[in-house]
């Protein structure tokens, strides 16, 4: 894992049960890394943690146009979401119909 952030989603995906998948290639012929992918309703997660950093925002942008182009369900997290994981994560899988109990 690459930040403390990426621990914890990776140990509460891991505590509730969901098969999950880390840094996981992109289906795309372009060279794309996501940092979590749940395959059994085939959703991608993206922690986004480094907003004062002009390079990161700019591939930031990048990533947020491949997903939004080929219609991935994406689930995006930042460091307030990680505060509160436990109460936003939960609602955000729901979406996706990925039932935390």
């Amino acid at each position: 894992m690459r930040s403390r952030a990426e621990v914890i989603v990776d140990n509460y995906l891991y505590i509730a049960g969901i098969a999950h998948a880390y840094e996981r290639k992109l289906p795309i012929d372009e060279e794309v890394y996501c940092d979590f992918y749940i395959p059994k309703e085939k959703v991608y997660i993206e922690y986004w943690g480094y907003d004062q950093n002009p390079d990161y925002l700019a591939r930031k942008q990048e990533k947020l146009r491949i997903y939004n182009q080929n219609n991935f369900n994406l689930i995006e997290l930042s460091d307030e979401d990680i505060k509160n994981l436990d109460d936003c994560l939960p609602q955000k899988l729901r979406t996706f119909g990925i039932i935390v109990d």
